[in-house]
């Protein structure tokens, strides 16, 4: 199996173990490594297409919680949203597309940790709804990544964590899908170009690593694992954001 191979499945499982156990991360950790590994646009639809299949299975075990009426303002939001993502993703050369994505990765990391240190608050209505869906789905189809947006929108409104776990799951579907729609239509040569017995080995990995994810859950404190996310996304985006300036080859 070739090396590239390998990575690219190592970095599927890990995004996996991430969703499961956080709740999020599958973008922010997959994401610019898949980048690297692949191009900028195959490699965030690739994301996209792993992403709806971890937060559907993670939704499938926490669908009782969710709260509906946030739900439907959220994703109204990030339908919107998707579609000025999509079209920076081809009106952008490969080089200044992985700059991007790099910045935008780190940029939502920084932000969501440096909101979870301040005591400013917002109120929760639809106008703040759409607003973070709106940015999520613009993220999701830019970089993979629509998370961070809704996350933030979260500590600001001081959701409790539990229902907006629950919520975040058939949202990140829903942006996900919408993101993918968007690329095919704007550009419809963006799929991966990969083997099958590929995909059917990001299949295997995919459901392994949510399996995993489902038995760390119980022994791995969430605080721990949220900071190892954030380690390898910052990595990730960094890296991308490396290549993307011409830093390594």
């Amino acid at each position: 199996m070739e090396p590239v191979v390998v990575l690219i499945l190592a970095a599927v499982f890990i995004g996996a173990l991430a969703q499961r156990i956080t709740g999020m991360g599958f973008g922010l950790v997959s994401g610019p490594f898949l980048v690297l590994l692949l191009d900028p646009v195959s490699g965030v639809l690739l994301v996209n297409l792993c992403g709806i299949v971890a937060a559907a299975t993670v939704f499938a075990r926490t669908w009782r919680e969710v709260e509906w009426p946030v739900f439907w303002k959220l994703a109204v939001g990030t339908v919107v949203g998707t579609v000025p993502g999509a079209l920076l993703t081809t009106a952008l050369p490969t080089a200044s597309l992985q700059v991007l994505i790099g910045a935008l990765i780190i940029a939502s990391l920084a932000v969501s940790l440096l909101i979870g240190r301040v005591g400013t608050t917002m109120p929760a209505n639809f106008g703040t709804q759409f607003s973070a869906g709106f940015v999520s789905g613009t993220m999701s189809a830019a970089a993979g990544a629509g998370g961070p947006a809704v996350s933030a929108y979260a500590v600001l409104t001081r959701w409790e964590h539990r229902p907006f776990a629950a919520t975040l799951q058939p949202f990140l579907v829903v942006g996900t899908a919408s993101a993918i729609i968007a690329k095919v239509i704007v550009d419809g040569g963006v799929w991966p170009q990969l083997d099958p017995a590929i995909w059917i080995g990001i299949g295997i990995v995919l459901v392994a690593g949510l399996l995993g994810g489902d038995l760390l859950a119980q022994k791995v404190a969430p605080t721990a694992a949220r900071i190892a996310m954030i380690v390898l996304a910052f990595g990730g985006g960094a890296a991308t954001l490396a290549k993307g300036l011409g830093l390594f080859g």
